[in-house]
């Protein structure tokens, strides 16, 4: 393979739609026929986190044949909305935080065809990846090696400002090492694994359900898919806080070696869209709750849409997973309490859940380290860990696993050369270890 000759491209339509038949002949297509798949595909386009451009298919193909229907492999992107906490540049010594919104990507569905297997152009793709992603952003240190693949892709207008990107990797640490500025496998400045912690449940069956499910008690309220959204608008202007307050923790410890947090917004689609990838396997079973929620009226904002929900202090949603032959399985997408003592009925009611609906596995990703000790003591009442009595609640899972790739604030956030030393990872910079993926949770997935 020469480098050189290739390049990433965004797809035409008829290789969005080569690429949908493509993995859809996959195993992932398992359980829907390929007619299917395709709608699938198209139906995530038109969603909220999918339309306006917000969803990309990109391809590795020949610089001289762009638009092939061979072309040698393929992945999406997902524009999203982040948060970024760090060191005010302007006032280094403000204990306040610097709290940005920011562009931001999930990056998906990455497919080589079998015959195209282990010859290099999935490393290749996604390092190209980056200069599409993040082009304005990267070190002023990383070079694009023109020499070895040629001329630099050009990212689509709007594109190329991103300040962090992350997937999900069933390939280990494959993606450490696509590298934005060379292929050699041993340097890792790709996308790095970051918070496995997975806690997995089987609901008890012998335990008396204490009320039906469709009671309430106090302000508790089960939610629906529209409402859920609701609440993740108001969850993503309180993570700003929760950002806030976790950087004054971290700032408090001399030991602490954090310089950036940062985290990827539920809002706007994206912690929908792990229902909606799912739809047509839990759309025949007729199921019209998708989470709980503690509320607390606002009687006071009449035109507001929170009047109906009010200010949720506490909820969790959910997806589910339904398709055969693997267990029927409940992942919590999102999670938020303000303490402890929350726990015990968000998990009571995930069991009551499970038990009205058929759900053999309740699966939760990086359970807060908070809220382990209370949690995981409540979730003996009604659960037992996967595998049995003897098992763990928690283990560190081997698929699925969370990567991001931190690319940094680029010129247009520079105030000055302090700020470029720090901004630089490949000098002073900032270490992936001194940064802090917070709500690395199933909501951000894709």
């Amino acid at each position: 393979m020469d480098p050189s000759t290739l390049s990433l491209f965004a797809a035409t339509p008829q290789q969005i739609e080569a690429s949908s038949r493509r993995t859809g002949a996959s195993a992932w297509g398992n359980g829907m026929t390929l007619d299917q798949y395709v709608q699938r595909d198209l139906d995530l386009q038109k969603s909220e986190c999918g339309r306006d451009g917000k969803l990309m298919i990109w391809v590795l193909a020949p610089r001289d044949d762009s638009e092939t229907l061979d072309f040698l492999c393929s992945c999406e992107t997902f524009l999203r909305t982040g948060l970024t906490a760090r060191r005010n540049p302007s006032s280094p010594s403000d204990p306040e935080p610097l709290i940005e919104q920011v562009e931001c990507y999930g990056v998906a569905s990455v497919f080589t065809p079998p015959p195209n297997r282990g010859k290099g152009y999935a490393r290749l793709m996604m390092s190209l990846l980056h200069w599409i992603l993040a082009g304005n952003n990267l070190s002023p240190n990383i070079r694009f090696p023109s020499d070895i693949w040629g001329p630099q892709p050009v990212p689509p207008p709007g594109m190329g400002n991103a300040i962090f990107s992350a997937l999900s990797t069933d390939v280990g640490t494959f993606y450490e090492s696509c590298n934005p500025d060379n292929a050699a496998r041993t340097k890792k400045n790709g996308w790095i694994i970051r918070g496995t912690r997975t806690a997995r449940w089987n609901p008890r069956v012998d335990v008396p359900v204490t009320s039906a499910i469709t009671s309430t008690t106090g302000n508790w309220r089960w939610l629906t898919h529209e409402e859920i959204n609701q609440v993740c608008t108001q969850d993503a202007e309180r993570m700003r806080a929760d950002l806030r307050a976790r950087w004054f923790d971290v700032s408090s410890v001399s030991s602490s070696k954090t310089k950036i947090l940062f985290t990827f917004l539920p809002s706007g689609g994206v912690e929908a869209f792990q229902r909606e990838r799912l739809q047509y396997f839990w759309e025949k079973e007729n199921i019209v709750h998708w989470g709980v929620a503690l509320s607390v009226p606002r009687s006071d904002l009449t035109n507001d849409f929170t009047n109906e929900l009010g200010t949720v202090q506490a909820f969790v949603a959910w997806t589910l997973e339904l398709r055969p032959p693997a267990p029927r399985t409940l992942v919590v997408t999102r999670l938020h309490v303000p303490s402890p003592d929350y726990i015990p009925e968000i998990l009571r009611r995930i069991w009551e859940y499970s038990i009205q609906h058929d759900i053999q596995v309740v699966e939760i990703w990086n359970f807060p380290s908070e809220l382990r000790e209370v949690g995981y003591r409540s979730a003996e009442r009604w659960f037992v860990p996967f595998g049995g009595e003897e098992g763990e609640f928690e283990f560190e899972r081997a698929l699925h696993l969370p990567a991001f790739k931190w690319y940094g604030y680029g010129p247009q956030r520079m105030t000055d050369a302090a700020d470029a030393v720090a901004n630089d990872s490949t000098s002073e910079k900032v270490d992936e270890s001194e940064i802090e993926w917070m709500f690395n949770e199933k909501f951000c997935w894709c």
